[in-house]
């Protein structure tokens, strides 16, 4: 909808009414991402600080404060250190250090986990079953009893060297598996014994060595001991699909198959050998479920928050090349489903009488499929045999990605399979769904009511300046196609859409009134809600979940005015052309010719 409509809204709306909804824009028009977020979370990465807690640990302390204030707004969901805290492990004051680096996310409650590296422990060259570990420096800093106080933590080895920590992104539990450096062969058998405790959980691994980088300074390359850890633990897990290690001055990623064809993700990063021991260097993975990749990237806050005019030429705020900005694809759900069960779609359709379309978004097409409305292969079927399919519509220079089938997991039974659409009205394009020309429903108008239901998500990105008035369902056609005088003669004859206060609004030119009839709902957040519209050609009364809204038309609307153009789902139009696709997750949408009583509802 255009401003032209928005406005005349707002005169219609009474003051009081008006001052309550703007007064609670600011603190919801861009809510920050959060833990449970479907779409996607991050990890952040310290790779070796030992030059930070011998000479400047206002290096370190930039990355863990960078962390325990933008966790929360970057969905840093854990924090892996690689190892060698320190540069010298008989040096007291370092561990001071050290200690005093990583409290900041102890006092920000963060979960976070660590390893020994080479420079941590008194003999590089033992084994870690070989150590007297009541002489380790590293244990009276770094010990069990702080792993025991860290969000998540789960359990760690006899000689307090290796730990495992549970973690949640996205809805899905994921295991991080600390390994130190000189790992035994004791060490695996109880790291073994902890994936197996856990036989859904993807695993990621942290160790302080594991690939090297080959004299070219672009290739990975496995080390001796790296090897062992593979052939003993990675190789034949496959739960494990990423390693990360440090130790080996540089950067380099590589993937690798493991026993099962299955891929497994491997980079090994540190900077000390860089300006200043790495200059707060540092790098975060984000794991994109929906588009099915994990993106690297790497950035120091210590230069982040240095003003300009004292930067050096050696001050780099980001590295962009392609070894420490990259993304490497992954199909989590192919990637996981040797482990884990793949949720199975239920293909029961509900029996209610009066169904003229049932769209269930469960059908993998949706994502892959393009086709022209009216020709070419559905990308959802009309599950009520109805012929009204939806086809995909790309407008502009969208992309695959744009739109895509996303599948609920096991360890999330409340996770719902649906279709992701990423709009943004910001960009001049878009993919949705639309009826074809020809569809039986484009003519119907309800004269004896109607239930509309849509099980929806929005985005937790929600941008009011980026997704206002986007899309849920509507219908092609304008006031002005219709004969209606009284309104917006652009706006469209229906669509359900949110509002710039992440409202859920219903508008519609009925057949019996020459203006727009509207339902608004309270301020949406991001979980799964049903929405449901029921018409029994008297009054039109909004659900959310079941429970009746509070301003609905005192009107007495009959039906849904029709010009014979199609319907669209997950976007809206103004004056019959594209204008806000929907941005978040619909699982759902049914239309049935009469009120339904609340029991009919989907569930």
């Amino acid at each position: 909808m255009k401003n032209k409509f928005k406005k005349l809204l707002a005169l219609l709306l009474p003051a009081t009414m008006l001052a309550g909804l703007l007064s609670g824009f600011g603190a919801s028009a861009s809510p920050a991402a959060s833990p449970g977020s479907d779409d996607s979370f991050k990890m952040a990465i310290l790779p070796d600080t030992q030059k930070y807690a011998r000479y400047k640990n206002e290096l370190w302390l930039s990355q863990t404060n960078w962390i325990a204030k933008n966790a929360k707004k970057e969905n840093i969901v854990f924090t892996a250190h690689l190892g060698d805290l320190v540069d010298r492990a008989d040096e007291d004051y370092e561990w001071r250090n050290a200690d005093e680096a990583m409290k900041v996310l102890d006092r920000a409650k963060l979960p976070y986990g660590f390893l020994a590296g080479n420079h941590d422990v008194l003999n590089s060259r033992q084994y870690d079953n070989e150590r007297d570990v009541a002489k380790e420096p590293f244990l009276n800093y770094f010990s069990t009893d702080r792993m025991k106080n860290i969000p998540g933590f789960d359990g760690h080895s006899e000689n307090g060297f290796n730990s495992y920590y549970i973690f949640e992104g996205a809805g899905k539990k994921y295991m991080a598996l600390f390994l130190d450096w000189r790992a035994s062969e004791e060490t695996l058998k109880w790291a073994q014994k902890a994936i197996d405790e856990h036989p859904t959980y993807p695993v990621m691994l942290f160790t302080h060595q594991l690939l090297n980088i080959s004299n070219d300074k672009k290739s990975a390359v496995m080390t001796d001991h790296g090897q062992f850890l593979w052939d003993k633990l990675i190789a034949k897990n496959d739960q494990i699909f990423l390693t990360v290690n440090g130790h080996h001055h540089g950067y380099a990623h590589t993937v690798k198959k493991n026993d099962k064809g299955r891929d497994v993700v491997m980079m090994v990063v540190d900077y000390q050998s860089a300006f200043h021991g790495g200059n707060g260097l540092m790098r975060t993975l984000e794991f994109d479920m929906a588009k099915n990749r994990i993106h690297i990237s790497s950035f120091s806050p210590w230069v982040m928050g240095m003003p300009e005019k004292q930067r050096t030429a050696f001050d780099e705020e980001r590295l962009v090349d392609d070894f420490n900005d990259f993304t490497v694809a992954m199909d989590f759900e192919e990637r996981f489903s040797g482990f884990q069960p793949v949720i199975s779609v239920n293909k029961e359709v509900p029996k209610v009488e009066g169904t003229v379309a049932y769209w269930r978004m469960d059908n993998r097409s949706a994502a892959e499929g393009q086709a022209v409305a009216g020709k070419g292969t559905a990308a959802v079927q009309d599950l009520s045999g109805n012929g009204n399919d939806l086809y995909r519509i790309d407008e502009g220079d969208a992309k695959p990605g744009d739109m895509i089938w996303y599948k609920g997991n096991a360890q999330n039974p409340q996770s719902k399979s649906g279709i992701r659409f990423f709009g943004d009205k910001s960009q001049e394009k878009g993919s949705y769904l639309q009826t074809s020309d020809q569809a039986p429903l484009n003519a119907l108008t309800f004269p004896n009511g109607y239930t509309i239901e849509a099980v929806v998500k929005l985005g937790p990105e929600f941008d009011a300046d980026k997704h206002s008035w986007m899309g849920i369902l509507g219908r092609y056609g304008t006031g002005q196609d219709a004969g209606k005088k009284d309104g917006d003669a652009d706006a469209p004859l229906a669509t359900l859409a949110v509002s710039n206060l992440r409202e859920i609004q219903w508008a519609s030119f009925p057949l019996n009134y020459g203006s727009e009839q509207t339902s608004w709902s309270w301020e949406m957040d991001d979980s799964w809600r049903h929405i449901a519209l029921v018409n029994d050609g008297q009054s039109t009364m909004m659900y959310i979940d079941g429970v009746e809204v509070l301003r609905n038309p005192d009107t007495k609307p009959r039906g849904i005015a029709s010009t014979g153009k199609p319907w669209i789902v997950g976007a809206s139009q103004y004056a019959n052309e594209l204008d806000g696709v929907f941005n978040g997750w619909i699982s759902e949408v049914r239309i049935v010719d009469h009120a339904l009583d609340k029991k009919d509802f989907l569930q």
